[in-house]
C-alpha cells in the first residue's frame, strides 16, 4: 500500500471512532445545557464565583445559551455561557474587558482572558444590546487590573 492510501484509511478510522464516541454519548443521555431561566444562570454564578450576588440588570440570550448581569453593587459583570453540558462562568472586574462592540442586537465582548478571549451574546433587541454595550463600556474604560496590581506591588516594595 502507498502512503496516501494508508493516510486515508487512518483518517477514516479516526473519523469512525470519533463518530462512535459521539453516538455513545448521545445514547447515554448527553444533552446540551440550556439556561432556561435567569435563576438557573444565577445558580451557576453563585456556585462558581464566591460572593457574587446578581443585581437587577440581567439578560438571557435568545438561544438560551448565554447570560449577562451586573453584580448588585455594580463592581463586577457576571457572564454565564453554556458550553456542552456545563457552563463557562466569569465574573469580570473593571479592566478585564478589552472592548465591546454592538451590531444590532448582537453584543461582542473582547476580554483580556486568553482562555476565553471573546464572548458573543445575541440579546434579541437592539435597545437591550445598546443598554448593555453602555454598561460594559464602563468596564473597558477602567485601567487593566494587572497594571493596578503591579502598581500596588511596586508601592509596597
Amino acid at each position: 500500500m502507498n502512503d496516501g492510501m494508508t493516510y486515508a484509511l487512518a483518517l477514516m478510522g479516526a473519523g469512525f471512532g470519533i463518530g462512535l464516541i459521539v453516538l455513545l454519548n448521545i445514547a447515554m443521555g448527553w444533552t446540551r445545557l440550556r439556561l432556561d431561566t435567569e435563576d438557573k444562570a444565577r445558580r451557576f454564578l453563585k456556585r462558581d464565583v464566591m460572593g457574587f450576588e446578581a443585581g437587577d440588570e440581567q439578560a438571557l440570550t435568545t438561544d438560551r445559551c448565554g447570560f449577562i448581569c451586573l453584580e448588585a453593587g455594580g463592581e463586577r459583570l457576571g457572564l454565564v455561557l453554556a458550553r456542552g453540558d456545563n457552563a463557562v462562568v466569569r465574573a469580570l472586574r473593571a479592566g478585564d474587558v478589552r472592548r465591546v462592540d454592538r451590531q444590532g442586537a448582537t453584543l461582542t465582548i473582547a476580554l483580556y482572558d486568553y482562555t476565553f478571549p471573546r464572548v458573543v451574546l445575541e440579546l434579541g433587541r437592539d435597545g437591550q444590546s445598546q443598554a448593555w454595550a453602555e454598561r460594559v463600556e464602563t468596564f473597558v474604560r477602567a485601567p487593566k487590573r494587572a497594571l493596578k496590581e503591579e502598581a500596588r506591588h511596586a508601592e509596597s516594595a
